[in-house]
């Protein structure tokens, strides 16, 4: 077999790297910017009449951002960067006002709530924090990916500027600080149903336990189910099961 020149392109390397990236593409699509969902339950006090029309006017939102803090170690050779604390980065959302300004009420009442505007005393730190989740979803509204984070609040709420010039919608621009995330990806059945990673990982490491957890729950209900059954069933239709 003759040998090619070091500059000789391979003529099947690119063409099949471009047919698996086609076909990668086809069959689990790509995530688009304007699918999601945040969710959020304020402190009780400041809580509004209609939470969920509230959020409905989130118009973008960040996916926060981590790095580490780093100290430069060196036992022999070359310096290392050794990290020694994780920071996270706030996060950023934006609101379209209503016409009742309920949106930017939520925000005055729980920097309120942070800070008395009359006693200028500021209130304990449990009682104007909640845990907030970002939802990445895909074409069918299926939750694909869930970045919680905990122990948020409004560290700023932005201005906003009035124009008699400007007949834009009003906008308001609020930045949450937390103490830390977590994430967890959620898989998608052929019947667009959700099936969190974390689940399908108890029940593989603990398959006895989990197939008792099924038949104690479906057996009355569902009947003598065959063990494959039981399990299809209980992981399509009712993945809160995987407690055990």
């Amino acid at each position: 077999m003759p040998l090619l020149p070091a500059d000789t392109p391979r003529q099947d390397s690119k063409p099949k790297a471009i047919n698996e990236f086609i076909a990668q593409v086809r069959g689990s699509g790509m995530m688009r910017q304007n699918r999601f969902a945040v969710l959020l339950t304020p402190p009780v006090s400041i809580l509004p009449e209609n939470l969920k029309h509230v959020l409905l006017f989130c118009d973008s939102v960040q996916l926060p951002g981590t790095n580490f803090s780093t100290v430069q170690n060196r036992t022999y050779g070359e310096f290392r960067e050794v990290p020694y604390e994780k920071l996270y980065d706030p996060c950023s959302l934006t609101f379209y006002v209503d016409g009742d300004l309920k949106v930017k009420q939520l925000f005055d009442r729980w920097t309120n709530q942070i800070q008395d505007p009359i006693t200028r005393n500021f209130n304990y730190y449990d009682n104007y924090v909640c845990d907030m989740t970002i939802q990445v979803q895909d074409l069918q509204d299926n939750s694909r990916y869930d970045m919680i984070l905990h122990e948020c609040y409004p560290k700023t709420v932005g201005s906003i500027q009035l124009d008699h010039n400007n007949k834009d919608v009003m906008k308001l621009t609020v930045t949450m600080q937390f103490k830390w995330h977590e994430t967890h990806a959620q898989q998608v059945l052929y019947t667009y149903e959700q099936v969190s990673s974390e689940d399908i990982e108890r029940a593989n490491k603990d398959f006895t336990g989990y197939q008792q957890t099924v038949n104690k729950s479906f057996l009355q209900r569902a009947g003598d189910y065959l063990t494959g059954s039981a399990i299809t069933y209980g992981i399509t239709k009712l993945p809160g099961l995987l407690r055990f």
